[in-house]
């Protein structure tokens, strides 16, 4: 009896002996992997089927696990428990992955030694990583159920479009009716072409005809014709001088009669003095009666020399 005690005692001993062993080994790798780990605050427009444990990837490998995610405004904050050795620099781009054909979700993280380092999360700062989430299988489930809709919506357009012609016996007689029209004009070119063949092709000749010596025309005329166009271009020349000249004839015209109008120069003043024009016409009428009084004068003259003549008497 006192044999059997000891040894449950003994027994007892070692199992708790090997429990504490394997927990302190388990507290000793668990504090350990938590010494090397650090976080970072990701935020997303959207995660999709994200949630919390899911792996973390550093360009393809596992570096770490999702710690919380949480709603930041209209965005999603992400907080990343992360080995401390990953690189993070302001070029990393982090998304949110697909991972299993079952619409697993996780983030994936692309290195590069290009950019800022990031720093990770302390207890007074935090530094938001901006994330970009890719389409997954979920995401195309969801597409490929409007794609459904939208092609059934098409199929019952398309059944009632031909509803609308097959299926109606009045477009099947017009659709005969027209084909039936078609296939008489047909016919009737043909039938045409075949009477007409004879002329056609004297035509073509003919069109050859005036086309081979056409050719030759302008082959023997072609330094003329050369000639021609040079002197075109002179002609075209010369009248874009003239234009020029004419334009800016018209500018010196322009000036004259701006200067004209603000009195500048001699007849500029002319123009602006007023005593000038009234003197002016003061004098063509004075002129206008002197000429008027010597030109009565005259006449007077005249008349009184006239018969103040004796008629001479005739031998």
């Amino acid at each position: 009896m006192k044999k059997t005690n000891v040894d449950l005692i003994v027994g007892a001993s070692i199992l708790s002996a090997l429990f504490i062993l394997i927990g302190g080994v388990i507290w000793l790798k668990e504090a350990s992997i938590a010494s090397k780990m650090v976080t970072y605050t990701v935020l997303f427009q959207e995660v999709g089927t994200l949630q919390l444990g899911d792996p973390v990837y550093a360009n393809g490998v596992k570096r770490g696990t999702v710690g919380r995610i949480n709603l930041r405004g209209t965005q999603v904050a992400v907080l990343l428990n992360l080995d401390r050795s990953v690189p993070i620099t302001d070029s990393t781009r982090v998304a949110v992955i697909n991972v299993g054909l079952l619409g697993e979700r996780g983030i994936g993280a692309t290195l590069t030694s290009a950019g800022k380092t990031v720093p990770p999360n302390t207890a007074t700062d935090t530094v938001f990583i901006k994330g970009y989430f890719d389409t997954g299988i979920s995401e195309a489930m969801g597409m490929l159920g409007s794609v459904l809709l939208d092609a059934e919506t098409l199929l019952v357009s398309v059944t009632e479009v031909l509803r609308a012609t097959v299926g109606d016996s009045t477009f099947i007689y017009q659709f005969h009716t027209a084909f039936g029209r078609i296939d008489t004009i047909t016919n009737v070119a043909n039938r045409m072409l075949l009477r007409n063949e004879p002329v056609l092709n004297a035509a073509m000749r003919d069109l050859r005809v005036v086309s081979s010596d056409l050719k030759a025309l302008i082959d023997r005329n072609t330094p003329g014709i050369d000639s021609l166009v040079v002197s075109g271009n002179q002609l075209t020349a010369n009248g874009i001088a003239l234009v020029t000249r004419a334009e800016s004839l018209v500018v010196s015209v322009q000036d004259v009669m701006q200067k004209l109008e603000r009195g500048e120069g001699t007849l500029g003043k002319l123009y602006k003095d007023e005593k000038f024009y009234h003197d002016l016409k003061y004098t063509i009428a004075n002129v206008d009666s002197l000429v008027t009084d010597v030109r009565d004068d005259a006449l007077r003259l005249r008349v009184k020399l006239g018969f103040g003549k004796k008629k001479k008497r005739a031998d």
